[in-house]
Formats: structure tokens, C-alpha cells, sequence
């Protein structure tokens, strides 16, 4: 997913009265019960484990505005 794709999806989910989003990360359910969407990024619970990935749980306005952190931070460095 793109950043601006998560950026449309979370604004669905906002839209709709949800406050968490999910999405589904490659890895395994270990020992811990969180994982970050990117490093450094926001953290969300684990929910399921998946044949393909775990489902992981994340603070919809936490990722929205930490994507769009990212996103200016992209267009300074290119613009620069």
C-alpha cells in the first residue's frame, strides 16, 4: 500500500465512525502482542494470525497523521 492508499483508507475509516483500522503485515504471531506498521512507525495490536500475515489493529488518527508526517516530509526532500 501506498502511502496515500492508507492515507484514503483511513479517512474512510474516520468517515464511517470507526477509531481503529486494520491491516494485514507479513510475519508470525511471537511472543509479543504489537507490531509497528513501519519502523518507527505507529503501534498496533495483534488480533489473528492469517495463512498469509497477522492482523494488527492500529489507532486510525495515530496512523493518518503519522502517514501524513511522512508525506511532507517526502515532498520536502524531493522538492529540495
Amino acid at each position: 500500500m501506498t502511502p496515500q492508499e492508507i492515507i484514503e483508507y483511513c479517512e474512510k475509516q474516520l468517515a464511517l465512525g470507526n477509531s481503529n483500522v486494520g491491516f494485514i503485515l507479513p510475519g508470525r504471531w511471537g511472543k509479543r502482542n504489537t507490531r509497528r506498521l513501519w519502523p518507527g512507525g505507529p503501534e498496533g495490536e495483534i488480533v489473528a494470525e492469517l495463512p498469509r500475515g497477522i492482523f494488527v489493529m492500529f489507532d486510525v488518527k495515530e496512523v493518518l497523521n503519522q502517514t501524513k508526517e511522512i508525506m511532507k516530509k517526502l515532498e520536502v526532500s524531493l522538492n529540495a
